[in-house]
């Protein structure tokens, strides 16, 4: 896979799918504290816990499907994102303007890895290779793998999801629907029955 040549960022545009579509449930990540929907899960939060400086809607040329089990959505599915690209319905996605650290720490809390993964390296070695080939894999954990999709106003769209398409379908919990829905209705304006229809569709592949 070749992606776009562009430099080493200071900031990038990070492309949510799942959850992180809403806003409440993303910025824990950055500011830490209490994710909302779930079982009492809470976040560390990011070195840098600064909200995003802008966002906007963004579709994404992969599709979206729904598999793994998450014990902070009710052990229900997941989102995922196919990393090639097939005939399909793109993903309904939401842009973070963040900075390239804010990014890393927001991997690895998705992954489940320690601070001191950070502090051993992190993503920054691998920063060049995603940008160059459009692809990395820094850990074999479930969001293991990044993807470089597109650039918007010179700045890198880069998001993350499994290492590939092996795990069995698996429908999400009610509670993890209800916080995409809220995203897409933030992002993208659309009404409650709008999102509940586009997500009905994508699940059933």
């Amino acid at each position: 896979m070749t992606g776009p040549k562009v430099a080493t960022p200071d900031l990038v545009w990070y492309a949510a799918y799942g959850s992180n579509l809403c806003r409440n449930r993303f910025v824990r990540y950055l500011e830490g504290g209490l994710v909302p929907n779930s079982d009492g899960v809470v976040q560390t939060g990011a070195r840098d816990p600064a909200p995003p400086l802008t966002d906007r809607p963004y579709e994404i040329d992969r599709l979206l499907y729904f598999a793994g089990a998450s014990k902070t959505w009710g052990n229900g599915g997941v989102a995922y994102l196919d990393a090639d690209k097939r005939p399909g319905e793109p993903a309904l996605g939401r842009l973070w303007l963040i900075t390239g650290q804010q990014f890393e720490d927001v991997y690895r809390q998705e992954n489940r890895l320690p601070p001191e993964w950070s502090d051993a390296g992190g993503l920054e070695p691998s920063w060049r290779p995603l940008l160059g080939d459009g692809s990395a894999m820094p850990t074999d954990r479930p969001y293991g793998r990044l993807l470089l999709l597109d650039q918007v106003d010179d700045t890198p769209v880069i998001t993350f999801t499994g290492l590939r398409r092996h795990l069995e379908p698996n429908p999400p919990h009610q509670s993890y629907l209800a916080i995409i829905a809220r995203g897409i209705e933030e992002a993208w304006g659309l009404d409650a029955a709008g999102a509940g229809r586009y997500l009905a569709r994508v699940g059933e592949g």
